[in-house]
């Protein structure tokens, strides 16, 4: 059992890391961080990316797996598509908590995309964190 980081190369994966660690180190549970990609074939800078992330994780005190994940984002609401691919990520690994990050969208935005923390806080069998973008590390 664990605690499940979906974090993306942006401004805002420090703070969903620092959330996601505290959870799993008070609650004594692994941590699974998965870095969303774009493309199947992970490029050097996502490597290079998830490379830093295990670094940054080195001296936490509960066990840690880094993997690079990729989700399509293919077609109409591509945030929805994600979201319940995290959530198959989830079931896959027997996961008791889910941490992602929010950033605020435009309806036109939302409509288009949808939503992917929605759609992981409305369909996850365990209780989920949502790191919006105005928390800081």
């Amino acid at each position: 059992m664990g605690v499940l980081i979906a974090v993306s190369d942006d401004t805002q994966f420090e703070t969903v890391l620092t959330v996601g660690v505290q959870l799993a180190v008070g609650l004594s549970q692994e941590l699974y961080v998965t870095h969303i990609t774009a493309t199947e074939t992970a490029s050097g800078d996502e490597q290079a990316f998830r490379d830093n992330v295990r670094e940054s994780l080195s001296d936490v005190d509960v066990p840690v797996e880094v993997d690079l994940e990729h989700l399509s984002r293919g077609g109409l609401r591509s945030g929805t598509a994600v979201g319940k691919q995290l959530l198959e990520i989830a079931e896959d690994t027997s996961i008791d908590h889910i941490v992602i990050g929010h950033r605020s969208k435009s309806r036109l935005s939302t409509v288009r995309e949808g939503h992917t923390g929605f759609v992981v806080a409305q369909e996850a069998a365990v209780p989920v964190t949502i790191v919006p973008d105005t928390v800081e590390s």
